[in-house]
């Protein structure tokens, strides 16, 4: 399971609005800040990531959750984001080139081809983290209204 922690901004009708930002494994090394990367990596602010998703539980606004994807979900929804437009492009590019239809067109049949692939994939991997455990001491779930 990969687990982040992530403060509750609003509950409001059944949707569940939260936020959390990314952690770096930089700086947890022996190398500290010798590497090159670590400091690269602190130079940057770390990325908030905001997310909506669909909650029975009504939460107050500052309650801390930990939120989990399973690592199998994780591997599946990648290889879909990856190999879907690839597999779209390649086979539409060998589709036109079959077909004879010249090189520009089978160019366009490989470009459209990978974007339908992104578009099947972006469709098929709408997956929502769970949250998984309340931390903090406002986290007890109130009814929703």
């Amino acid at each position: 399971m990969i687990e982040a922690i992530a403060r509750v901004e609003r509950w409001e009708r059944g949707l569940l609005t939260i936020s959390w930002r990314n952690q770096s494994a930089c700086g947890h090394c022996e190398q500290g800040d010798d590497c090159g990367t670590g400091i690269v990596a602190k130079a940057w602010t770390p990325k908030q990531n905001r997310l909506t998703l669909p909650s029975e539980e009504a939460y107050p606004a500052g309650t801390q959750l930990r939120i989990g994807i399973a690592e199998q979900d994780l591997l599946r929804l990648s290889a879909a984001v990856y190999l879907l437009p690839l597999l779209g492009g390649i086979g539409a590019a060998v589709l036109a080139h079959l077909l004879s239809v010249g090189e520009p067109l089978t160019i366009l049949s490989c470009l459209t081809g990978g974007a339908a692939g992104f578009a099947l994939a972006r469709r098929w991997a709408r997956y929502q983290p769970r949250p998984l455990t309340i931390l903090g001491d406002l986290g007890l779930p109130i009814s929703g209204s």
